[in-house]
């Protein structure tokens, strides 16, 4: 361990001047600050009419009748809507002159309006007067007019005689408060906190390991390798090595998150400009909104205290995750090596965040499933820094639970290092868990004994790798691919569909004063969640599990004609209102015709964010992933397999039986397009297309849509019945193609691919009869 330092100084500045460094820091802070920007503006009301600052700024009073208005407790009430408001009363002219007359307005003629109170035989009559020069509109002039109206109301009430304590009982307004019998206070107060908080730094914890993870596991391995490996071992030992290493990540971590929170505090002073341009300091930011949310007592008044040991603990997680890490790296002295070990690595991650997250549930939170969770360090990791944040531990559970994480985590640097030193002049993975062992215990099980004598035995002796190593290959490929599209659907709905958006949703209820019910039903809402959730959070996720498999990655070259893509165009429409018709038939049949298309309240409006995202984004993030990512992995193993794999997974992927059928058959074209030209752009060309025609003509030009979509049926079904005539589409065979029988094996029935397509077909039945059982 002596020397470890210098190592940790010389990895992290080689680390700090690295391209990677500086390119993720600098991308990456641009995308929180922008988004920090964007949804504290969204969350604060800042665009919301009913939250925008009035324009309005000089009333003129005409009262024509005997009231006695009171405007300076109207200008009391109405302040934070109207809060430069000025009211004065005018004498001895009509609200006409005075309207056309710019001396007598002055310098607030152009944020002003005239109001007339007359009377009539129905009652009394309020007229609004525009200036010419006015930029007041007509319906903010209507809308004042109504609100001032309230005031006049009590001043008839005054007239009557009433005294003043019945007047301010007649004319205040009305709380309605809420109390659930058998509920206590402090349930209701922390509830919202102690529900997400958890859940959303478990997240951010997890994030960051998949982040870092890759990053230790390659400086980790490539020292093995390195003209350097002889001096490091003399200067500082295998632990020592390990800990400097991983250490210097860490540091590296620590340096980009504080750059990364620092360009968050930023987007929200400065959203907060425009939020106090907008709203004229009536709306409120994240910060406030959750302040609010805070229960009164202990945990406000601690809040901080609680936010510093939040962090640390978040710290001490971090760290034992990234000696796991370079635990498994230690294994690993190739690029495909490391592709496994990293593998192994995420997959104790997730074991450990599912843990941390349904052991509670099924123990119903009893004090030993709890105990449990904050003892095994696998699930404390994730347990703990949201515990600690919500006030469920004292400050001497925080000592000991961080203590005893800590302690776990330098037995594991140092059993890393033992394993880092047995390691180095050996490869391959297999037998890791015995070495582990081995490394604990000192013991050498007969397993692993037998294996040695086998390699022993066999190694002069070593057979053609050819006939198996695609198939392993493969299998690998497959599998890593079907984790990754297991991390887009469950980011994508379970992560950034449920519990962010149920986040965001709490936070703009919270705000609006409004049920929940009505914020998931906001079109607006929903868009900006999907967006969030699949193309922030989903789709990165899938790209980061998806790069362990770059090794498979082949670069596709081709060409194809432009008659046929233009007929491939063609062919997509009616296979998708074809399709489309029989999924609704299919799902009305079988849920008795109680079956609801979701997707519909996104595609039935003019809501503009919901028509960037289907006609854009999805088009773009969609084939990047099903398309580029999935295909230039697989098709190394065979064109046909590649291209029906990625289309499945793009059918399962839209978790309804509504799309299901007719995106699996859209994948095929756009799949056979990509394979032939390799040109992604024109894939996502073609999905705009088709997205666009349903989501943005569709509800703007109906008329012109109807047309479109006659001419578009008949174009596309004399474009099927030419490529069948023709049959210019063909499938080449790769070189050590595998065959489709042992391919389709592999495809479909490795672990990621299973549970992939397990979530997507219950999240399917799920949306099919969930309105059958409301």
């Amino acid at each position: 361990m002596n020397n470890w330092l210098k190592i940790l100084k010389f990895t992290l500045k080689q680390n700090l001047r690295s391209k990677k460094f500086l390119g993720s820091t600098v991308l990456v802070g641009i995308v929180i600050l922008v988004g920090t920007l964007i949804t504290n503006m969204l969350i604060s009301g800042a665009f919301s009419k009913d939250t925008q600052v009035n324009n309005l700024k000089a009333v003129y009073l005409v009262n024509e009748t005997d009231l006695d208005l009171d405007t300076d407790s109207f200008k009391t009430k109405n302040q934070k809507d109207y809060p430069e408001l000025f009211i004065s009363e005018l004498t001895g002219m009509t609200a006409e002159k005075a309207a056309s007359d710019s001396s007598i307005l002055g310098e607030k003629e152009a944020y002003s309006i005239v109001l007339e109170i007359t009377e009539s035989e129905e009652g009394c009559v309020l007229t609004a007067f525009i200036p010419g020069n006015s930029t007041i509109s007509g319906n903010e002039s209507y809308k004042f007019a109504r609100r001032f109206s309230e005031a006049i109301k009590n001043a008839k009430i005054k007239s009557t005689g009433v005294s003043e304590d019945n007047l301010k009982m007649a004319i205040s307004d009305i709380n309605i408060t809420e109390i659930k019998a058998e509920e206590s206070d402090e349930v209701e107060d922390d509830s919202l906190l102690t529900g997400f908080a958890p859940l959303i730094i478990m997240m951010f914890l997890y994030f960051m390991l998949i982040f870092y993870g890759q990053s230790i596991g390659s400086i980790i391995s490539s020292e093995k390798t390195s003209k350097l490996m002889e001096y490091m071992l003399t200067l500082s030992g295998p632990t020592g090595i390990i800990f400097g290493k991983v250490t210097a990540v860490f540091c590296e971590a620590l340096f980009q998150i504080i750059i990364w929170i620092a360009c968050g505090f930023c987007g929200l002073r400065l959203s907060n400009v425009f939020i106090t341009e907008l709203t004229g300091g009536t709306g409120k930011d994240i910060i406030a909104l959750f302040a609010e949310l805070l229960p009164e007592g202990g945990l406000s008044n601690n809040f901080t205290i609680l936010f510093i040991l939040s962090v640390i603990a978040l710290l001490v997680a971090f760290l034992f995750y990234s000696f796991v890490s370079a635990l498994f790296a230690s294994f690993a002295a190739t690029a495909e090596e490391l592709t496994q070990t990293n593998a192994m690595s995420l997959m104790t991650m997730m074991a450990g965040f599912i843990a941390s997250l349904y052991i509670p549930l099924f123990t119903d939170n009893s004090p030993i499933g709890l105990l449990i969770v904050k003892v095994i360090p696998f699930t404390a990791a994730f347990a703990l820094p949201g515990d600690v944040l919500c006030g469920r531990l004292s400050v001497i559970e925080f000592i000991l639970y961080t203590g005893l994480l800590l302690i776990f985590t330098v037995l594991l640097a140092v059993l890393t290092g033992r394993v880092y030193k047995n390691r180095l002049f050996k490869r391959g993975t297999k037998g890791i868990f015995d070495e582990i062992l081995f490394a604990i215990t000192g013991k050498v099980s007969s397993k692993a004994k037998n294996n040695n004598e086998e390699e022993i035995k066999t190694s002069d002796n070593v057979p053609d790798m050819n006939s198996y190593e695609n198939h392993d290959s493969a299998k690998k490929t497959y599998t890593i691919v079907g984790f990754g599209l297991l991390a887009l659907i469950l980011g994508a709905n379970a992560i950034g569909g449920g519990l962010i958006s149920g986040v965001v949703a709490s936070f703009m209820a919270a705000r609006s004063h409004v049920s929940l019910t009505e914020v998931y039903s906001d079109v607006n809402f929903l868009a900006t969640a999907n967006i969030i959730s699949m193309y922030l959070l989903a789709c990165p996720a899938c790209a980061l599990v998806m790069q362990l498999a770059n090794d498979s990655k082949v670069k596709i070259k081709g060409h194809i004609s432009m008659n046929q893509y233009i007929r491939s165009i063609f062919m997509m429409f009616p296979i998708a209102f074809g399709l489309n018709y029989l999924s609704t038939l299919l799902a009305s049949a079988l849920s008795g015709g109680e079956a609801e298309n979701s997707i519909g309240q996104l595609l039935g409006g003019d809501n503009i964010a919901a028509m960037i995202m289907v006609a854009v984004l999805a088009p773009i993030f969609e084939e990047l992933v099903f398309r580029k990512l999935i295909i230039d992995r697989t098709i190394r193993y065979g064109e046909l397999m590649s291209i029906v794999f990625s289309s499945l997974a793009f059918g399962l992927f839209h978790c309804n039986l509504y799309q299901v059928f007719y995106a699996f058959v859209l994948g095929l074209i756009l799949g056979y397009v990509y394979v032939r030209t390799g040109n992604i752009i024109l894939t996502i060309i073609m999905h705009m297309c088709v997205n666009a025609s349903s989501s943005v003509l569709a509800p703007l030009a109906p008329q012109v849509y109807e047309y479109f979509f006659y001419a578009m049926i008949g174009l596309g079904i004399v474009s099927i019945l030419y490529t069948l005539i023709k049959r210019d589409v063909k499938i080449e065979k790769v070189n050590h193609e595998l065959p489709s029988k042992e391919l389709s094996g592999i495809a479909f029935a490795n672990v990621g691919t299973i549970l992939f397509t397990a979530v997507c077909i219950l999240m399917m039945i799920y949306g099919l009869f969930v309105s059958t059982l409301t």
